[in-house]
């Protein structure tokens, strides 16, 4: 199918005229005024907000937490045990239970660290600043050992801070003991919620650097960075031994020896001790020590945002420059990102994703807005808003294509099955020539063409709609959505204005059966003085005052008057006499069509009581549109007439007249109640609109009238003469009595009646007239010829 439709559409491109140049040079204008444009720059718009949104959020560090957690999830994922080199020499509450004193003193310092040379660690850091003095003795005895073991002892130091409203001032250790060892930097800093820390690998202060305590562990001689520590290393797995028990010399080389020690507070009154996010309440020494772990890893480094927030940038870009609806490249990051950041956390490089997530997240809800707003839902359209414009356009042309019931087709299809089928009704529109977007809203396809002349206008308008018609009825095999087309062509007026009087004029089409109407000034006056009607209309109904006359039918055979036909003749207020047809189409316009079925039948039936007073065989014909067979209230209506006035059922032929499809499931119980009641039924204006022989078989008739289009042309068109003797033919065949109108001549009468034709009306007989003109044709007895 989509074969046929692409050469089909290169067909139409070719009898319409449009080369490949003009195809170019009308594509581009459209570009640049179509919905396409304008919801590039909604698109744009949203893509700049989203990606601002992300930079401001990661400027000020919004999601930092959300970024910590995720760190954490990756960190749980890459769980290890730590370094067995850097060892935890705990100041516990076990030690502080055997001194019976707050910290170990100076003396017992020395002599720890005595003990730990001995055993063969290679440096020795302390997580305390011995920034207050003790006694003479001790201090003195402390930094002769700082000086015995100088480049194998740090001591613990902090710059001064502020933290919130709280000063902190500077903190180093005592001038005797700074002179003999180097210093390591004690300070962290931990982020909201304690869900990771930050430590500096050295810091400046004073002219000078000082390591932190984390890279004289490592030994670390990178660049001065701030680093995160890896979480997926666990801190309970660190080599710790208690204080007391070095200080009894019961830990020695063999747990000791090659190793780095840092001692630091564990007791459990620690100011030092800080809550990791996955194991608890730990002292600080022990981010330390995964500092440490880290910078052996290699040096640190983060890449921060940027790198997220560059390729969310480009995706972004990407989707509010596409025209496709799906977004699923806006979301690759959100599958990349992660995976990268895992493979990056195992070399000690760091990119931050959530300021990015939120980008994507904005945009995302943007776009997602702009379809629900521009695009019909499983359909390759936009809405009419995508197209819409409060100003003029003299260059376009605006299309609407009705899909007449649709509605009923959706009960029979999937929501899918109506997508294909919408979307292959788009392919169709978009073959014969280039159209801008196209919009689709409830059971109307909307468009903008480049203006065309009146006569190419309506070539090509009659020419889709006879190729959409066709496409309907053979690729769907559906012979129920026939389309019907509205253009306008009013260049003074808002485009917006312009779509919905093209829907009007599809809507109109629609009702009145044909391919396509244009909604030019002509027709606006036309649809004015409609209007006007309809109002008269209104006024005839209340006062039911429309007034009828009947064109009798006469029996060729015999040429007696059989029945006649009920016809609207009316003079509203005594004026001119109003067009029949313009009456119906605009009572069907204004819904009123039923109503004035039974204003028309309740006339005939006072009339017609007298016909057949004089004939109990005489038939009186009403017209009404077949569609209202569906409409269960007005059979209810003419079957309450019926009883009212007495007229046997029997006598009443309801001539039915269509230029839509009929819906057999909707109309097969109302024809059976008719039948029941012995109503006869008539097909009308045989041969036409969508009066044919698949009528025959929807509606058991009993009776079958060839449209005067036909007779009328008997003498000059063997071909109509033809389909003349065919329909009754097959009509005979069918048991059905068959009822030539517009005889005008005797000529034309003998060849009906040698055919076989049962009956006929038309001006050689008579034409519409009171019943009382009809009662006195039909008292008299005589044949009916018109003198």
């Amino acid at each position: 199918m989509i074969a046929s439709l692409k050469s089909l559409a290169d067909r139409m491109r070719r009898a319409f005229g449009s080369s490949g140049g003009q195809a170019a040079v009308v594509k581009a204008k459209l570009d640049r005024r179509s919905g396409a444009d304008l919801l590039r720059r909604k698109r744009l718009k949203v893509a700049v907000m989203a990606i601002l949104f992300g930079v401001v959020s990661a400027a000020i560090d919004l999601p930092l937490p959300a970024e910590d957690v995720l760190r954490l999830a990756r960190a749980q994922l890459r769980v290890r045990p730590a370094s067995q080199d850097i060892v935890m020499i705990a100041i516990d509450d076990s030690t502080l239970n055997e001194l019976k004193q707050p910290l170990p003193n100076r003396h017992q310092d020395s002599v720890v660290i005595d003990r730990l040379v001995n055993a063969g660690v290679t440096r020795i850091v302390f997580d305390r600043a011995h920034a207050d003095p003790e006694t003479a003795a001790s201090d003195a005895e402390f930094a002769s050992t700082l000086r015995k073991f100088r480049g194998k002892v740090w001591l613990g130091m902090a710059p001064g801070s502020r933290v919130g409203f709280q000063d902190y001032a500077p903190l180093f250790p005592l001038e005797a003991f700074r002179k003999e060892v180097p210093q390591a930097s004690m300070p962290a800093l931990l982020s909201p919620f304690s869900l990771s820390i930050l430590i500096p690998t050295a810091i400046e202060y004073d002219g000078q650097s000082y390591p932190s305590i984390s890279s004289v562990l490592a030994d670390y001689q990178g660049p001065a960075v701030h680093y995160r520590p890896d979480f997926a290393f666990n801190p309970q797995t660190v080599p710790t031994y208690s204080y007391v028990e070095v200080l009894r010399g019961n830990v020695g080389a063999k747990e000791l020896a090659g190793k780095s020690v840092v001692i630091g507070n564990t007791f459990v009154d620690s100011p030092d001790m800080h809550r990791h996010p996955i194991y608890g309440k730990m002292s600080g020494t022990y981010f330390q020590i995964l500092g440490a772990n880290t910078l052996q890893r290699g040096q640190p480094l983060d890449l921060m945002w940027f790198p997220p927030m560059l390729m969310a940038a480009v995706v972004i870009a990407m989707q509010a420059r596409s025209r496709r609806r799906s977004m699923g490249v806006l979301w690759l990051p959100v599958a990349v990102l992660p995976v990268v950041a895992f493979g990056l956390d195992e070399f000690t490089i760091n990119i931050d994703m959530i300021s990015a997530f939120l980008a994507i997240l904005f945009a995302a809800i943007g776009f997602s807005r702009i379809n629900s707003k521009y695009f019909s839902a499983g359909i390759d359209a936009m809405t009419t808003t995508a197209i819409s414009s409060e100003k003029a356009n003299a260059d376009w042309d605006v299309f609407a294509l009705k899909i007449a019931n649709l509605s009923e087709l959706s009960e029979e299809w999937s929501s899918r099955d109506i997508g294909d089928f919408v979307n292959t009704l788009i392919g169709y529109v978009k073959g014969p020539g280039e159209v801008s977007d196209i919009a689709f809203e409830r059971d109307v396809l909307i468009w903008l063409a480049p203006r065309m002349e009146n006569v190419e206008l309506e070539r090509h308008t009659d020419g889709l709609a006879l190729m959409l018609k066709t496409a309907i009825s053979h690729d769907w095999q559906s012979s129920n959505g026939a389309p019907a087309i509205g253009v306008d062509t009013n260049y003074d007026l808002p485009v917006a204005v312009r779509i919905k009087k093209a829907m009007q004029a599809a809507d109109e089409a629609a009702t009145r059966g044909v391919r396509f109407i244009i909604n030019d000034a002509a027709h606006l006056e036309a649809r004015n003085q409609r209007l006007e009607l309809i109002r008269v209309l209104e006024k005839g109904l209340r006062d039911r005052d429309i007034g009828v006359a009947y064109q009798p039918k006469i029996d060729l055979a015999s040429g007696r008057i059989v029945g006649a036909e009920t016809l609207i003749r009316w003079r509203p207020s005594g004026g001119e006499f109003v067009n029949p047809q313009d009456l119906v189409l605009a009572a069907e316009a204004g819904d009123r069509i039923n109503e004035l079925t039974l204003v028309v039948m309740e006339t005939a039936l006072v009339d017609g009581k007298q016909a057949i007073a004089l004939d109990p065989r005489f038939k009186l014909a009403v017209n009404m549109s077949a569609k209202s067979l569906s409409d269960t209230h007005l059979l209810f209506d003419i079957m309450t007439l019926l009883g009212r006035f007495n007229f046997p059922p029997e006598n009443l032929t309801l001539e039915l007249t269509e230029t839509a499809k009929l819906e057999d499931h909707r109309i097969a119980p109302q024809i059976a109640a008719l039948k029941a009641r012995g109503i006869c039924l008539s097909i009308d204006d045989f041969g036409t609109g969508e009066s044919n022989l698949e009528y025959i078989e929807k509606l058991p008739s009993s009776e079958l009238k060839i449209d005067k289009k036909f007779v009328q042309q008997m003498a000059t068109s063997e071909e109509s003469r033809a389909v003349v003797r065919a329909t009754i033919e097959i009509a005979h065949s069918l048991g059905k009595v068959v009822v030539a109108e517009g005889v005008e001549d005797l000529e034309v009468a003998a060849t009906l009646r040698a055919m076989g034709c049962d009956q006929a009306q038309g001006y050689l007989f008579s034409q519409a007239i009171g019943m009382p003109e009809l009662l006195a044709m039909m008292g008299g007895g005589r044949a009916a010829i018109n003198a």
